[in-house]
C-alpha cells in the first residue's frame, strides 16, 4: 500500500569494486552500525546514503559520518559530525536539500541497563524529534529540535526489546517546491510539521484525529494523512487532507462504499502521469468487519468489487470514486463471487497499481478451495469426544486449499474490469483449516515502471524464484533463483526503470548490491 521505503541494515560494511550501477558491502564486526538508506523525492528513488556511527566523540556524544551516493551507488559527498545519540529515522530530498530526520536521546542507548540507572537517567535524560539539513556540498545548513513527551523509564526499559519511544514513528516526506513535511507522535500529541527548503519551520499542525495508525503522503502541495482504526486486515480507513496553510483538514473522507461496506486499500500513491493520489482496492464483505477472515470466505465471496479513487485535491469535490463489482466484468468472466471463470479460481487482491493510460491493475494469488461439507457435519457431530474430530482435522478430511498462481486483473480508465493473464509460481497446496490468506501466501509482489518507455513491471516473489513480468507485453522477460549455492539473491526497487540486485555471499559475509535496467 504505502510506497516503499528501502533500509537495508548491516553492521559495519567497507565498500570494495566502487563502479558505477555495482557496489560490494562487506560485514567485518559489530562494534560500529551502519545503515544504507534510500533517499526518495515524490516517490522516486533519486540516491541513497550510508549512515554510519563511529567512535565516542566526548562522554555524552558520538562522531558520525554520511555518506551520499547518487542513484547508480556512486559517492557524491561525506558529510562528518558530533552529535548525542542519533537513530536515522527518515530521509527525503527537495530543491537540492537533503533533511534527515532522527530520534535523539541524551540517555536512550547509553544508559547502563540498571533499574537504578534507569531511575537516574529518567529524572535529567530526554527524548527529541531531530531535523538536519544538509546541502549536496556536504554542508549542514539547518537543524531544528522538539523535545517530545516520553515516559523515559518505560523507554528505557523497552529499548533494550528495540521498542522506539515514539508512539508513532517518524515519517518524512518532501513537499514538491516547498520543503518537506514530518509526522511523529509522542505520549501526549501528533505533531505534524513542515519545513521549508532551507530547513525553517513554517508550520505546525497538532492532530487531532485518533487512530492505531497514521500513513503520511504528499502530491503536490498538498498533505494527507491516511489513518486507520485499528491494526487488524479489513480495519477502517480515513483519508485527510491539508491544502495550503490550513491547520485543520481540509478533507475528510472515512473510505466506505454507497452500502457503508469498508474498502481495502490496496494501492495508495501518485498517478505516474498526473502526479496526483490515487487509491484503489477492494470492497470487503461483512466478515472483514468482525474476523480476519479466511480463504473459505474468499470463496464465497466475501469480496464484492474493486474500486479506485482519484484524489486532484485536498477538498471533498476533487475525489472521484468508480466502484465495479465482479459482475461487471467483460465478457461475464467473473461471476457475483469473484470466480475468475477462464482462470479457474479466486483472486487474492494485494498490491494495486496505475499506469501512464489510467488503468489500475490488481495482482494476486490464484485461490482454489472446497469444503468437505459431510466431514464438516460430521466434525460438529464428533466434537465432544475430541479424538475423532482431531484426527478428521489431522488428515484433511473438512477440506483444502491451494495458492497456485499469480493473476493480474485490470481496471481501465473507464471502470470496466476484467481478467488479464496468469503467471505460473510454485504450486502451495494446504489441507485442514483454512487460514487467514495473508499469512498463508507464499508470494509478494510490487510493480516498477519505466518512465521513458512507460512501460509497467511486476516483480514477483515466490519461495524459490523471482520473477520480473512485462504488464504490456504479458510476458515474462526474466527470472532468477533467489537461492544459488551460497549465494541469497533478492530483487528492491532502485531508480525509474531499474532495480537493484541484492547478493548476499554467507561464506564471504559480503552483500553486493548492482543496479540494473528493466
Amino acid at each position: 500500500m504505502k510506497k516503499r521505503f528501502l533500509v537495508f541494515l548491516y553492521a559495519l560494511f567497507i565498500v570494495s569494486n566502487v563502479n558505477a550501477q555495482s557496489r560490494v558491502f562487506k560485514q567485518v564486526g559489530s562494534g560500529i552500525s551502519t545503515s544504507l538508506h534510500s533517499i526518495l523525492q515524490d516517490g522516486s528513488l533519486v540516491g541513497y546514503l550510508t549512515f554510519t556511527e563511529l567512535e565516542k566523540a566526548s562522554k555524552d556524544s558520538f562522531n558520525y559520518e554520511i555518506t551520499i551516493m547518487d542513484e547508480n551507488l556512486n559517492d557524491i559527498g561525506k558529510v562528518k559530525f558530533s552529535q548525542q545519540k542519533l537513530n536515522l529515522r527518515s530521509v527525503a530530498f527537495e530543491q537540492d536539500i537533503l533533511c534527515l530526520t532522527y530520534i535523539k536521546s541524551d540517555v536512550l542507548g547509553t544508559t547502563a541497563k540498571h533499574k537504578i540507572s534507569y531511575k537516574i537517567a529518567a529524572k535529567k535524560g530526554y527524548v527529541s524529534f531531530f531535523a538536519q539539513f544538509i546541502n549536496l556540498q556536504g554542508e549542514i545548513t539547518k537543524t531544528f529540535e522538539k523535545k517530545a513527551d516520553v515516559d523515559l523509564y518505560v523507554a528505557l526499559k523497552e529499548y533494550e526489546a528495540g521498542i522506539r519511544p515514539f508512539k508513532q514513528d517518524i515519517q518524512l516526506k518532501n513537499i514538491s517546491g516547498v520543503g518537506f513535511a514530518a509526522f511523529y507522535g509522542d505520549k501526549t500529541k501528533k505533531s505534524l510539521l513542515t519545513f521549508n527548503a532551507a530547513g525553517e519551520k513554517i508550520g505546525e499542525r497538532q492532530v487531532k484525529e485518533v487512530a492505531a495508525t497514521y500513513y503520511l503522503h504528499t502530491a503536490g502541495d498538498d498533505i494527507y494523512l491516511l489513518t486507520q482504526k485499528a491494526e487488524e486486515y479489513g480495519s477502517g480507513y480515513t483519508l485527510y487532507g491539508y491544502s495550503g496553510t490550513a491547520n485543520s483538514p481540509t478533507l475528510k473522507l472515512p473510505l466506505r462504499d454507497k452500502k457503508q461496506r469498508m474498502l481495502d486499500i490496496l494501492g495508495f500513491g501518485n498517478d505516474p502521469a498526473t502526479g496526483k493520489l490515487f487509491i484503489s482496492g477492494i470492497v470487503a464483505g461483512k466478515f472483514q468487519e468482525n474476523s480476519e477472515g479466511n480463504v473459505y470466505d474468499i470463496y464465497n465471496g466475501a469480496f464484492k468489487g474493486i474500486f479506485k479513487m482519484d484524489i486532484n485535491g485536498a477538498h471533498k469535490e476533487d475525489v472521484k470514486t468508480v466502484y465495479s463489482c465482479w459482475a461487471d466484468s467483460t465478457d461475464n468472466d467473473i461471476t457475483s463471487k469473484g470466480y475468475i471463470t477462464s482462470a479457474r479460481g479466486h483472486i487474492v487482491p494485494r498490491p494495486s497499481f496505475r499506469d501512464f493510460e489510467g488503468n489500475t491493475y490488481f495482482l494476486g494469488s490464484r485461490l482454489t478451495a472446497k469444503k468437505n461439507k459431510g466431514a464438516l457435519i460430521a466434525g460438529i457431530v464428533t466434537m465432544p469426544l475430541l479424538i475423532p474430530y482431531y484426527v478428521m482435522m489431522a488428515t484433511g478430511a473438512f477440506g483444502t486449499y491451494s495458492f497456485d498462481d499469480v493473476l493480474l486483473m485490470q481496471m481501465d480508465k473507464n471502470g470496466k474490469i476484467s481478467y488479464v493473464d496468469s503467471i505460473g509460481t510454485e504450486i502451495y497446496k494446504r489441507k485442514n483449516a483454512a487460514p487467514v490468506f495473508q499469512f498463508a501466501d507464499n508470494c509478494s509482489f510490487y510493480s516498477l515502471t519505466n518512465p521513458d518507455t512507460k512501460t509497467s513491471f511486476l516483480i514477483v516473489k515466490g519461495e524459490k524464484d523471482i520473477i520480473i513480468y512485462n504488464v504490456h507485453e504479458k510476458k515474462i522477460v526474466r527470472k532468477i533463483a533467489k537461492n544459488n549455492n551460497e549465494v541469497k539473491t533478492n530483487i528492491y526497487p532502485a531508480k525509474d526503470g531499474h532495480i537493484i540486485v541484492s547478493e548476499y555471499d554467507e561464506k564471504e559475509k559480503s552483500t553486493r548490491l548492482s543496479i540494473e535496467a528493466i
